[in-house]
This record gives structure tokens, sequence and C-alpha cells, in this order.
């Protein structure tokens, strides 16, 4: 059968301070119709997937970390700055690892990498969760910001944790890596949220 090993990617589930979360509103070729999405794109060659997902978060909403917006008001150039070849550290299997740098645990959470086609090489996904973003450009977050990359036509939408849930499970996010995504970020937050209510 066909066998493609597709370059690997991140989707990044992104909440504000005020726990909305960012999603797009697009159409692509294989989806009929409108499909909400997370932010997404694939990981470059020097990047580990960490750096991957502040990159395409920076890109498409112009949003990051506070902890990013500190390094960048600094003057510290390194959002797609590339890794020597072979400096970017893989597991026994050959697979990067996800973990969040230092610095920024606490607003990212890593929520696993999964492959996408166990069976015909789909690449595998990075999966996260930006909490308390903040704006990092002009315009950010908004309609009005100028993402790079794809140059897709996109609308942003603001919607809260109940509305996220409905729309998942409604299968407003058409594939199945973004509702993946978005019900691990879910899952995530209501975690943390019974476990800060029992003392754990």
């Amino acid at each position: 059968w066909i066998f493609m090993e597709e370059r690997d990617a991140v989707n990044v589930a992104v909440q504000t301070a005020d726990n909305k979360f960012a999603v797009f509103r697009q159409r692509k070729y294989a989806i009929p119709g409108t499909t909400l999405s997370p932010v997404g794109g694939f990981i470059d060659d020097g990047e580990t997937p960490f750096e991957a997902a502040r990159r395409e978060v920076l890109e498409e909403l112009g949003l990051g970390s506070t902890s990013t917006r500190q390094r960048l008001e600094n003057g510290e150039e390194f959002i797609g700055k590339k890794r020597p070849e072979g400096t970017v550290m893989l597991d026994a299997n050959g697979l990067a690892g996800g973990a969040v740098e230092a610095g920024e645990e606490a607003d990212w959470v890593f929520l696993g990498s999964y492959r996408t086609m166990a069976n015909r090489g789909g690449g595998f996904i990075y999966t996260y969760l930006l909490k308390n973003a903040v704006p990092l450009k002009d315009g950010a977050g908004t309609n009005n910001f100028r993402g790079e990359g794809d140059d897709e036509a996109q609308t942003i939408f603001y919607m809260g944790e109940n509305e996220i849930s409905t729309a998942v499970a409604e299968g407003a996010f058409k594939e199945v890596k973004w509702a993946a995504t978005m019900s691990l970020s879910l899952l995530h937050l209501q975690t943390a949220r019974l476990g800060a209510v029992s003392g754990k």
C-alpha cells in the first residue's frame, strides 16, 4: 500500500488570559465547507517541536507567552533560528522530544506526540497548549493581523471552553489532529482544576 513519510508538524491550542481560545475558521482543499482549526504547521529542519510551536503561534496570530515577550523585548533573536544539523536530540526511535523549553513551563504544556496514520506514515503531530497568550506584534490576535506563511484566507474567532467542547463534539474541527489537540487541551485544563480542588 501507499506509504508517505510526511514531515512532522505541530498543533497548538492557544488560550488567552481571559480563558478564550483563539481558533481559525477557514476552508481547506480536502474538507467540504468551512472548518475550525487551531494554530499549526510543519516543523522546519533544525527546529525542535516546541520551537516550531512557538514560531507558528507568533507567525499565525502574533501571540506568545510572557516569557517569549520578555526575551524579545530584551533583544534576543531566537524564534526561527535554526540549530546546526544533528543537534536536535532524538530518542531511541529517532523521534524528537516535545519538551517545553526551560523558562516557558508556566504557560506552555506539551500534550503528546502521535502518529497521524499508523499504516500510511502520515508524520507525527506534536500537540501543545499555550495558556495566558499575550500580544507580541501589532494587531496580534485580531483579523487585522497579517500572518506569515501560507497566506490562507482565515478568520480568527475567540471561544470559551464550553464553546470549544461543543464545537469538538459537533465535528466543527474537521481534521482529526485539530479535534485531538483541542480535546487534549480541554482535558488538561479540567484535570488541572480537579487537581487544584483536591490539593494535588
